[in-house]
């Protein structure tokens, strides 16, 4: 199996919405969020917790290559 980044998230950082979206935008935003978690756990799936490693970071490229790593040893 070759292993393939995919972006499969899409992360919002609060920092940046605060600054960049209007309190009617946040409100839309914090309600979508509200919806989807409500949505997920009526399917009986967990809220969705998630690590984020911005591209920036000294952990970015080895935190991919852990991700590769253990997708290509449960493919063997």
């Amino acid at each position: 199996m070759t292993f393939k980044r995919e972006n499969r998230y899409s992360v919002i950082k609060w920092k940046d919405a605060e600054k960049y979206l209007s309190p009617d935008e946040l409100e839309t935003l914090a309600l979508i969020g509200a919806s989807i978690t409500a949505s997920r756990l009526a399917d009986e799936k967990p809220e969705l917790e998630c690590v984020v490693v911005e591209q920036d970071w000294p952990e970015y490229e080895s935190t991919w290559q852990a991700i590769k790593d253990r997708m290509e040893s449960e493919s063997e």
